[in-house]
């Protein structure tokens, strides 16, 4: 596994906890701010993990997971496979599990469920499946991950050794249905697993998708640049054109990389906001550039986001709704 040190201008401080790089207000900021970290590579797919310590992100050549410790400054290499948006944090914020597509010579397509520990540095293989699968997605309700594949639905669950919820509660909980993402379609799970219902939307496919910390709500884009929202599994609704939709921490709120639109095309990105009921603003205003995968701070008080195509981290204070 390998290491390496980013590079930072000499002015920027580090992170332990809170961000403390150069931060622009929320009110459609004109230009773009000092980067807080700049990397050695573009960062595609970012997530932050829930102690903002650790940010995930797939390399710029689409294949590969790094991960960036923006305590330390460093990058750890943690895979070189295709891992596309199928990876999340623990809520613990310590490990990083993914899944790994493999092709093998004769064509066929194998799958392995992994951790990453952010401490200490190294992978671990959890299960090897001789089958391709679908995205790993993870229920915050009862700390289970899914992978659909041909074969049904493979469920995992993860324990922590400061866990709060007792087994026995985790079995009483009841919910309506889960939530389980492919590349094709996301999907609304019903008993136990024997009814799948396609949430209906441009049917492009799914090129990113993120689940409420309650569990209760989904967004995902499509791979044509289309943001909708569902709760619950009800009927998906048309949020507005854009990618890279992230649940604010602690609201009901989205922020995303929202689309300028020109007829049909969208002319570039920048960060917006958004409710499930369907209305939503531009946070920022700039040119010839495009602002994407943002992520929320734990705290919800700020908003750390790249710019496509470069290797530059920024940080956006947030004091909205």
């Amino acid at each position: 596994m390998g290491s390496r040190l980013l590079t930072l201008p000499a002015l920027l401080v580090g992170l332990a906890g809170l961000f403390l790089a150069p931060r622009a207000s929320a009110v459609e900021v004109k230009t773009v701010v000092t980067p807080f970290i700049r990397a050695g590579d573009a960062l595609n797919h970012m997530r932050l993990d829930a102690k903002g310590r650790f940010a995930a992100f797939i390399d710029g050549s689409g294949l590969g997971l790094g991960v960036i410790d923006l305590k330390t400054k460093s990058i750890h290499e943690v895979s070189k496979g295709q891992i596309g948006a199928s990876f999340f944090w623990s809520p613990d914020g310590f490990r990083l599990f993914y899944r790994e597509l493999a092709k093998a010579p004769d064509g066929t397509v194998s799958s392995t469920l992994k951790a990453f520990d952010a401490y200490l540095g190294r992978s671990v293989t959890l299960e090897k499946l001789g089958y391709a699968t679908g995205f790993l997605t993870f229920d915050p309700r009862d700390l289970r991950m899914h992978l659909m594949s041909a074969f049904g639905i493979r469920t995992k669950r993860i324990y922590f050794p400061d866990e709060r919820m007792a087994r026995w509660q985790v079995a009483q909980r009841n919910e309506s249905g889960k939530w389980l993402a492919t590349q094709k379609s996301m999907l609304w799970v019903t008993q136990g697993g024997y009814q799948l219902r396609k949430l209906e939307d441009d049917a492009t496919g799914v090129d990113s998708f993120d689940i409420s910390p309650d569990g209760n709500a989904a967004a995902w884009a499509t791979k044509s640049g289309k943001i909708y929202v569902s709760k619950k599994g009800k009927e998906p609704s048309f949020l507005a054109h854009g990618r890279d939709p992230r649940w604010h921490p602690k609201k009901m709120q989205l922020v995303f990389a929202g689309a300028r639109m020109v007829g049909n095309r969208a002319a570039s990105y920048d960060l917006k906001i958004g409710d499930l009921d369907g209305t939503a603003r531009f946070l920022t205003k700039t040119q010839m550039s495009d602002e994407r995968w943002p992520q929320w701070h734990p705290d919800g008080d700020q908003i750390l986001y790249t710019l496509a195509r470069t290797t530059d981290l920024f940080v956006l204070d947030f004091q909205g709704n």
